[in-house]
């Protein structure tokens, strides 16, 4: 079954932005509907699955930090197991945003990317950055480096489907 809809479920508000502004702004990934919903720490719920409309290709962006893929690997299948489900497609950030972004922008640590001064300042800076793809396009930000590794354990078993995304 072709997809004529994406879904993208992301861990957090950072991966909110990024996804909006690499499908939107960058225009480097398919267009879709964006939400926040954690898959590694949440169960999908039938009344979200009853909202995807029929023939979705469904996103999966999660972090491979955390120790657990028992959840995550569930989610998987009831994707799988749905009508509406015309192909579940898993992007692990490994191990999370800020290292996907050291590795695929010209910097040596994620504070670089938009000047913070902590890390913590980094997350509030970044959801509140007007200017983030000219931010992304400064230090030479590479499609073909996000989202390219694949995790570790216990991680190891999902692949990385971001290729079919990518434009």
């Amino acid at each position: 079954m072709k997809s004529k809809y994406v879904q993208y479920y992301v861990e957090g508000e950072d991966e909110e932005k990024i996804v909006n502004v690499l499908k939107s702004e960058l225009k480097v990934i398919r267009a879709g509907k964006v939400q926040k919903f954690n898959v590694v720490e949440s169960e999908l719920s039938n009344a979200r699955l009853m909202m995807l409309k029929p023939s979705t290709m469904v996103v999966l962006v999660f972090d491979t930090d955390t120790g657990n893929s028992d959840i995550l690997n569930s989610n998987i299948n009831k994707l799988r197991e749905c009508s509406a489900v015309a192909e579940v497609v898993t992007v692990p950030q490994v191990l999370n945003l800020e290292d996907e972004l050291v590795r695929s922008c010209n910097i040596k640590n994620i504070n670089q990317l938009l000047n913070s001064k902590s890390k913590k300042d980094y997350k509030r800076d970044l959801i509140s950055a007007s200017n983030l793809a000219s931010k992304l396009f400064e230090h030479k930000f590479s499609i073909e480096r996000f989202w390219n590794s694949s995790p570790n354990a216990p991680y190891h078993m999902v692949e990385n489907m971001s290729k079919k995304i990518k434009l």
